[in-house]
């Protein structure tokens, strides 16, 4: 499937420590302000086209950053040179190597912050922000040694789903939230640090067919990252070996993985694989990343340090979140008896914590080895959802059992199994088609099968989901609906944010602002697309990226198109608001400051979604 460690290899692992060298701890600090970089320069651009105070983020971001956000903000600017210090790079650093691929803004401002680190820790040491950030790596690398270290309880951060203002709320209606834990920054880089050592220790003990959260591995001077896209690589591989047979199709999904995997489990596997790494390479000492790991589950567990939080009126308004809500499985794990006294538990691991991911893989790793070892089936798994085929239907069905009955041995909720979808209507009624497939993408059927991966002429379903993506049986492959709508919805933001920005205070140019809202579209749905580039970039951080392995077919053209339609329909309609605004200004004798006029520009072909990922990226294949 692809490059994969074998155990004895880890010998040439380095030991644990000179993971925490200066350069390693400085290229986080320097990665982690170039994302922060990378947030207000989007603040900037909006700030730039209005005069707004409620765009000043030099005003307001004292007011709206939360307490958390200020302290980390404080605490990484002390270790590194205000923004006028960093060194410029030389053009050639701009650069891929052998590439006239310009590097990307988070790159350019991480090599431009590690030139400057280096050039003051070097010439002038006697700088403030060098003595800190000195103090500062001095500190992580005692502290790693330090048996009495202990990991702080993390902020939680509520991120709703799909926030409703109050008035949109129904009687029963919650805002549900998915509680993201916050770690101050010395805690993040030592546990970021420990992650990508264990990563590396446990990938050569986990299956082929487990696609996320993998060590990357190199062949020859190439790495090989495995993503969601092998997964569909994958799966294209095994129909192409049964074109002409229909395939038999289990989805296993289950319920809130990270707030419901218990830590004696966890600790259960993890030391079963430290052994395992022990035996097979007794010169690696893991004491210190097994201490790391232990404090990372005392530091947090969901029913002691969120489920309260459900009660707690002030916090909800802290965050201005009407009916706020973190929802959990309380109700099904008294219905699957797990637990005789749940409060003498601990349950939940932190959702955006650097070594939670790490943690599926052990945990849900067992269930792999369950289902390879005891069925013939295609089989892989991205994080908590995987997805099962054979050729012959109790064979999927025996996979299904397995991978459930071994969920359940492990504490986990799996979502309740549809068996009974149909695709044809018994009574067609008048004005409804005689076939839906609404049954099947239905939110509530995450878990289903086994079902016929087949046309529906012949009781089937046509299409496959998975990892953002559906699969025909003939081989057609395109944006799952969700997907394709979240990048729908994300184009109306830009436009609403900048439409409500230079409403009351246009302080741009009409041009200037078209030029800005054009780019910034283009960039987030194709990347930083030139014209004297436009047939070679790589495409680097943006949607088109996530979308690698979609083929051009009748499917995938007409959702590229609605994609590329939308994007210029509020373009060009930003523009007609732009002039109407302006004629208003006129009207009230009030013109927005004179600047230079700029064109207005067509962004068409070597911009659009269509030829980047339907035409170029095709005839790339």
């Amino acid at each position: 499937m692809f490059f994969r460690n074998s155990p004895s290899l880890l010998i040439f692992m380095k030991i644990f420590k000179d993971y925490f060298k200066d350069e390693d701890i400085i290229f986080y600090l320097c990665r982690t302000r170039a994302t922060l970089a990378k947030q207000r320069n989007k603040k900037h651009l909006i700030h730039l086209l209005t005069g707004d105070d409620y765009f000043n983020y030099h005003k307001n971001d004292t007011n709206k950053l939360s307490d958390y956000e200020k302290r980390f903000q404080a605490d990484i600017d002390k270790l590194l040179p205000t923004k006028r210090k960093w060194k410029d790079l030389g053009e050639k650093s701009r650069y891929k190597r052998d590439s006239k691929q310009k590097i990307s803004s988070v790159d350019k401002n991480i090599y431009s912050l590690i030139k400057t680190v280096k050039y003051y820790r070097k010439e002038k040491p006697t700088e403030g922000f060098v003595l800190n950030l000195n103090s500062f790596i001095k500190e992580i690398q005692e502290t790693i040694q330090d048996s009495n270290y202990t990991i702080s309880s993390p902020t939680i951060y509520p991120k709703p789903k799909n926030k409703k203002r109050p008035e949109e709320l129904e009687d029963d209606d919650k805002n549900t939230c998915r509680p993201i834990s916050l770690f101050n920054l010395k805690d993040r880089i030592i546990l970021s640090i420990t992650n990508k050592y264990l990563t590396k220790l446990f990938d050569p003990y986990f299956e082929k067919c487990s696609l996320a959260f993998r060590a990357v591995n190199k062949v020859g001077d190439e790495k090989v990252v495995i993503s969601h896209h092998n997964a569909i690589q994958e799966i294209v591989k095994y129909k192409s070996a049964y074109k002409e047979t229909p395939l038999w199709v289990g989805e296993c999904d289950m319920k809130k993985f990270y707030d419901s995997v218990n830590h004696k489990i966890i600790v259960e596997h993890f030391d079963s694989l430290i052994k395992k790494v022990s035996e097979d390479n007794q010169d690696i000492d893991t004491c210190i990343p097994q201490r790391i790991f232990y404090k990372y589950l005392e530091c947090y567990c969901f029913n002691k340090d969120v489920k309260g939080l459900n009660r707690d009126d002030k916090y909800w308004e802290q965050y201005k979140i009407a009916r706020g809500e973190f929802g959990w499985v309380e109700k099904e794990f008294e219905k699957l008896k797990y637990y005789t006294d749940i409060d003498q538990e601990r349950i939940g691991i932190p959702q955006g914590g650097a070594l939670s991911g790490l943690i599926a893989n052990i945990v849900l790793d067992y269930a792999d080895k369950n289902v390879i070892r005891n069925s013939d089936l295609f089989y892989v798994r991205f994080c908590d959802d995987m997805i099962l085929m054979h050729p012959n239907k109790d064979e999927c069905q025996k996979g299904i059992d397995i991978y459930k009955s071994t969920l359940k041995e492990l504490g986990l909720v799996p979502h309740e199994h549809s068996t009974t979808l149909k695709c044809k209507r018994e009574k067609p009624l008048r004005k409804l088609a005689p076939v839906s497939l609404a049954p099947f993408w239905e939110p509530n059927s995450k878990s289903k099968g086994p079902y016929k991966w087949d046309d529906v002429n012949n009781d089937g379903f046509p299409w496959i989901g998975f990892v953002g993506y559906e699969i025909h049986h003939k081989g057609f492959i395109r944006v799952r609906k969700s997907s394709l709508e979240k990048q729908l919805k994300k184009q109306h933001e830009v436009i609403r944010e900048i439409s409500t920005a230079i409403k009351q205070d246009k302080r741009a140019s009409n041009g200037r602002i078209a030029e800005s809202v054009i780019h910034r579209l283009i960039g987030m749905s194709v990347g930083r697309v030139e014209i004297w580039n436009y047939s070679e970039i790589e495409n680097e951080m943006c949607w088109k990226n996530g979308f690698q392995e979609l083929n051009k077919n009748k499917y995938s053209i007409k959702q590229l198109k609605q994609l590329d339609r939308t994007r210029s329909k509020l373009y060009y309609k930003l523009i007609k608001d732009l002039d109407k605004l302006e004629e208003e200004e006129r009207e009230n004798e009030k013109p927005a400051e004179k600047t230079k006029s700029r064109q207005i520009i067509d962004y068409n072909k070597p911009f659009s979604y269509y030829y980047q990922i339907a035409e170029r990226s095709n005839s790339d294949k």
